[in-house]
């Protein structure tokens, strides 16, 4: 009511300013005629009461549509049909508070609406209102000079034409769909309409859906008009259009060539078909079961994301580009097909790929395209852009075009680069360029006007990123066949471990030019590579053997290298080594190298501006090179088994290097020698030089000065005895292998070792010892001479000590006055495997506590073990008597369920959860309790679950708890639907289906099942009569029922019209028709003198049942004529009236 007065309001303050009438549509009566020109139709106010319409060309006059009375004096309220039975004249016309009219020309002809403009909008639907030009026999035009708004739902559905428009000389932007508005159209005539109209009935852009406006094609001709040219709607972005049909290839406008949309739905199992290049899609949805299918040249531009769960395919032969535009990331995804001839990601693209793409021309980057694990794939080639230099040209601007004229000057033009300059809209690309070169299409329209602007072309590069285990290599992110090429100085991410994260062109034999490459996943090299920008390691990166993975002049190492993320070093079967190069160096520069499982970094500061390469590997050899041999066991004692192959490539003077080594590669005697007798080695190609400078044996590092460079490491100090076996520390019973330490400068003889009491220790097969047992046994060491070196002799004592075993009484609790449970021991020390049962004496524990013994604490003492190789500490233990407790259950209120929940959990508690609370249920065919403790639904009833716990030595029985549980019946839906029949024939089967059953249960579960039924019999006359159920019983459901209708049909069938009239009682006669096609008209009663004496307005489905109910008790007992006609229906018959 308050809507209602508010527009009254509004209209009345029109009036008043504008001096305009008006006028309220109450033509919604029995009595009407229903025409839109008819003065008595139209009254100034909306009860009847006011004056009728002076004239049906009144140019100043606003006529209204309210919905909460389209009747008058006659009350009427939803769907009214109005005829355009001739042109009319008006200032303004609205639809108001739920207005619901359908539109229809009973006529051939046309019927034109010319709404002339006044203060404020001047053709309205509010929001709840629908506005439909209908199925007609003539045209119907709405011609609007002034602005409008569509905020409800406005629709052209009819073979005839129909359309809206305001004129070329009208105003852009006047005819607004605001957010929630709709507008539907499918216009099917026999010659060209289009429901805003083409370039000779309306403006460019005149109408505008804004966010939120939704406009659905459902075939007939196209709403975009019929020229390229020319556009009568601004699709803004957040708008959408939807394709509920498929448009026809020719002969219905043009759809695509050359528009601009916002967000476009193919939907309904439509196959959508582009006529043309198309400028601008927001974002493309193609619905399961729906195609969309691009231009056969081209391009389709998309700003936004694509989800494509049908299919986005292209014409056979066809040479369109599917161009990824936006300024906003973008994403490829759906669970359909995407297969297209070119793709090309644009300069300042953001593209993520959620699906595979096929490609069958070319595929080109100059964006970002994150390729997730999704591939490329087919026949096409891929172009990976390099970074452009920025270039100027001259052109025409034009304000809200596409087209950039008078460029054929401009050189180097390339599709997917940015353009920026007076006039241009931030973020536009290069769409394409003609033949000549003059024109140039940009996927966003220009901003103004102007000749000979200077325009910046450019291109910042590819990045490429991938989450695909193949990487770029065969099978990974880019699968296609064709030629690939990837530019030098493109940027990579990889995100998922790969052996193949350089993209490798078909005709590439040089290394890879990288401009910024990031590893967050472990990788292998695939190629020699060059980095011009940053390298962000975030994951240890292998270079593949015969590699050089190299830090250009100013390129920065980042990310987070160290100990865990470093270079891998790895050598090829013919002995080539991957190399880390870093150039133009002139500080301390850090190389973190390594080998797997070990950190090997280098530190390199030169003194002059040098270009350095490193590799390593582990295994020492005899030259300093992965193909030498390697140094024996005895050799490596006193070494780090690591080698660091270093070279300068470029620059000279000297520079400090710095090596880091981990403990794990240090020689069995390595760790003993102090700093001073540790220093760093050289190899000459045959021998390693003695050891230069000292280091750090604790931090395991290393420094000094060198001015030539090849293969380092780092060794000790040789002793100044050739034959040198230092005392052996004391052992410890269960210590692991060791060697004995002897060094030698004798390298060609191997040394022996033996003990004296095997007891103790004997000597391993590699010759370490190995701890027996404790005492002390001689360890003898001898070498033969080798001729140059004397044999030697020499012995050691070995003294191995018990190892430490303590044996810990447990700490026990037990009720007051029940006896001591046994007393129980824990050890911890054994070693070597072994248990208490090598103990010479078991151990015994005691405790002062007695069975009379009240509440408290008491020692627990262990005494008496005995071992041959443990040295045995006791640790006293401690009985605790306890009093008993209560013990309380929280058991909550229970929630309703409904049959066929699933088992649920209560929620009981209690303060002691040493002893399980036990449910059971008082009704087992409501609910039961199942083996995980949880409610199990039975049956629809209640039932009381109680929670009961028992007692023990420590706890009295908790009290029990009892809850009720309440479980209401399922909902079980019967359905019957509708059929036909002809007139004497016996009902056909009738159809139902139902749903809700639960645990797959059928109709043999209840206890009663529903029948199906109908009241009509194979004698019943033609029309409709009601399917229903009888009424079901059932302990577990309630019964909700779906009815239908049975249609008889008449003798005819559906080929030819039928009429009944009868009376249904003494002042009512029914008047039933049947028509082949739906229809608009009347039903009309004559007295047999030819006088009318009543009429109803009356909508006659297709092949379908139209029913009136006519009073007649003012009417003479007699026989009366009956007749039914519209627009397609002129039936008769008569009809006795009796009371």
């Amino acid at each position: 009511m308050k809507r209602v007065l508010l527009t009254c309001l509004v209209l009345l303050g029109i009036t008043a300013a504008q001096a305009q009438t008006v006028y309220y549509w109450v033509g919604a009566t029995g009595a009407s005629n229903s025409n839109i020109n008819t003065a008595s139709n139209w009254n100034t106010s909306i009860n009847g009461g006011g004056t009728t319409r002076a004239s049906s060309t009144g140019a100043t006059d606003i006529l209204v549509f309210d919905g909460s009375n389209l009747g008058g004096s006659t009350p009427n309220t939803g769907q009214d049909s109005v005829n355009l039975n001739a042109s009319i004249t008006c200032g303004q016309i609205k639809f108001v508070n739920g207005a619901n009219i359908v539109f229809n020309r009973p006529t051939s002809g046309t019927s034109t609406i010319t709404v002339s403009g006044g203060a404020g909008e001047d053709f309205v639907i509010e929001s709840g209102c629908t506005v439909l030009l209908g199925n007609s026999t003539g045209s119907m035009v709405f011609a609007i000079t002034g602005t409008g708004r569509c905020s409800g739902a406005f629709g052209m559905i009819t073979p005839l034409q129909a359309r809206i428009a305001n004129g070329t000389a009208g105003t852009p932007g006047s005819f607004i769909f605001t957010a929630g508005s709709k507008f539907t159209t499918n216009i099917t005539a026999a010659s060209a309409a289009y429901p805003f109209g083409n370039s000779s009935q309306s403006s460019e852009q005149w109408v505008v859906f804004e966010a939120g406006a939704h406009l659905y094609y459902e075939g007939g001709y196209s709403p975009m008009a019929s020229s390229s040219t020319f556009m009568p709607v601004d699709f803004r972005p957040g708008s959408f259009i939807h394709f509920k049909a498929s448009n026809p290839a020719t002969g219905f406008g043009v759809f695509f060539n050359r528009k601009s949309f916002a967000n476009v739905v193919v939907e309904n199992g439509a196959t959508v078909t582009a006529d043309g290049p198309v400028n601008r899609i927001d974002t493309l949805q193609i619905t399961p079961g729906s195609t969309f299918i691009t231009h056969s040249s081209g391009q389709t531009v998309v700003l936004g994301n694509i989800e494509a769960n049908g299919s986005l395919q292209a014409p056979a032969a066809s040479t369109n580009e599917l161009l990824l535009a936006g300024t906003v990331p973008q994403t490829v995804s759906g669970i359909g097909s995407i297969s297209v001839p070119s793709l090309i990601v644009a300069d300042g693209a953001d593209v993520t790929l959620q699906q595979d793409i096929t490609v069958s021309n070319n595929a080109s980057v100059w964006g970002r395209l994150n390729f997730g694990t999704a591939t490329l794939n087919g026949a096409g080639g891929f172009t990976a852009r390099a970074p452009l230099a920025a270039f100027n040209g001259t052109a025409t601007t034009t304000a809200g075009s596409y087209i950039l004229k008078g460029a054929t000057a401009i050189t180097g033009l390339q599709r997917g680069m940015t353009i920026s300059g007076p006039g241009i809209a931030a973020g536009s690309r290069v769409a394409s360029v003609t033949g000549s070169g003059d024109s140039v299409y940009l996927t966003q329209p220009m901003t103004a006007t102007a000749t000979g602007t200077t325009l910046i072309f450019s291109g910042a590069g590819a990045h490429l990123l991938s989450a695909n285990p193949g990487g770029f290599g065969a099978g990974g992110s880019v699968s296609l066949t064709g030629n690939l090429v990837y530019q030098d100085g493109i940027d990579y991410t990889i995100n998922a471990a790969t052996p193949a994260p350089f993209g490798m062109s078909s005709a590439a034999t040089a290394p890879a030019g990288i401009h910024n490459i990031t590893f967050n996943a472990t990788a292998t090299t695939n190629n020699s590579a060059t980095v011009s920008g940053m390298l962000a390691l975030n994951a240890p990166v292998t270079i593949r053997g015969g590699d050089v993975l190299e830090l250009g002049a100013g390129a920065t190492l980042g990310g987070s290298p160290g100990a865990t993320n470093y270079f891998i070093t790895a050598t090829n079967g013919a002995g080539a080594q991957g190399v880390l190069r870093r150039n133009a160096l002139t500080t301390a520069t850090m190389f973190p190298v390594g080998v797997p499982g070990n950190y090997l970094p280098v530190m390199i500061t030169p003194a002059a501006v040098s270009d350095f390469s490193v590799s390593t590997f582990t295994g020492i050899t005899n030259n300093g090179l992965p193909t030498g041999t390697p140094l024996t066991l005895q050799e490596r004692q006193t070494l780090v088994d690591a080698v660091w192959n270093i070279a300068r490539n470029n620059g000279s003077g000297n520079a400090d290097l710095q090596f880091r080594w981990t403990p794990a590669l240090e020689g069995s005697a390595f760790a003993s020698f102090a700093d001073s007798s540790i220093g760093i080695i050289t190899n000459n190609g045959t021998t390693w030089s003695a050891p230069y400078a000292t280091g750090d044996n604790v931090n395991n590092v290393i420094d000094t000065t060198y001015s030539t460079f090849g293969a380092f490491s780092i060794g000790a100090r040789p002793p100044a005895n050739p034959f040198l076996f230092n005392p052996i520390a004391p052992k410890t019973y269960g210590s692991a292998d060791f060697t004995a330490g002897v060094l030698t400068q004798n390298t060609a003889t191997p040394v022996q070792y033996s003990s004296s009491n095997p007891a103790v220790a004997t000597i391993s097969s590699s010759g370490q010892i190995h701890i027996t047992g404790v005492g002390s046994t001689i360890i003898r060491a001898t070498q033969t001479s080798d001729g140059f070196y004397p044999a030697a002799d020499v012995t050691q004592t070995l003294v191995v000590n018990k190892t430490p075993l303590s044996i810990k009484a447990d700490d026990i609790t037990r009720p007051l006055g029940d006896p001591n449970p046994t007393l129980t021991v824990t050890y911890t020390g054994f070693v070597n495997g072994e248990s208490q049962a090598v103990l010479t004496a078991q151990p015994l524990a005691t405790t002062t506590a007695t069975t009379a013994s009240p509440v408290g604490t008491y020692p627990i003492t262990v005494s008496g073990a005995g071992a041959t190789n443990y040295d045995i500490t006791y640790i006293p233990g401690t009985l605790t008597v306890s009093p008993r407790a209560a013990q309380a259950i929280t058991f909550n209120a229970l929630p309703a369920k409904t049959y066929g929940d699933a088992d649920f959990a209560t929620g009981i508690t209690s303060d002691n959860n040493s002893i399980p609370v036990v449910l059971t249920s008082s009704n087992p065919a409501v609910a039961t309790i199942n083996t995980n403790g949880q409610i199990h639904i039975v049956g629809a009833g209640t039932a009381t679950i109680t929670a009961t716990q028992a007692g023990n030595q420590f706890f009295f029985p908790a009290t029990a708890v009892s809850q009720t549980l309440t479980v209401a019946k399922a909902n079980l839906t019967f359905r019957a639907f509708d059929t036909t029949r002809m007139v004497g024939d016996p009902n056909p089967v009738l159809r139902t289906t139902v749903t809700g059953f639960k645990r797959n249960e059928t109709l043999a579960n209840l206890t009663t099942a529903p029948t199906v039924t109908t009241t009509a019999t194979q004698s019943s006359a033609p029309g409709y009569y009601p399917i229903t159920f009888t009424p079901g019983v059932s302990n577990n459901y309630n019964f909700i029922y779906t009815n239908a209708r049975i249609t008889v049909l008449p003798a005819t069938g559906t080929s030819e019209d039928n009429l009944q009239a009868y009376m249904i009682g003494s002042g009512t006669l029914r008047v039933r028709v049947f028509s082949t096609e739906s229809d608009l008209g009347y039903v009309l009663v004559y007295n047999l003198s030819g006088q009318e004496v009543a009429r109803r307005n009356v909508f006659i489905p297709q092949n379908g049942f139209a029913t009136a109910e006519i009073t007649v008790s003012g009417m003479a007992p007699g026989m009366y004529f009956v007749r039914v006609v519209g627009a397609n229906t002129d039936i008769k018959r008569k009809a006795l009236i009796i009371h």
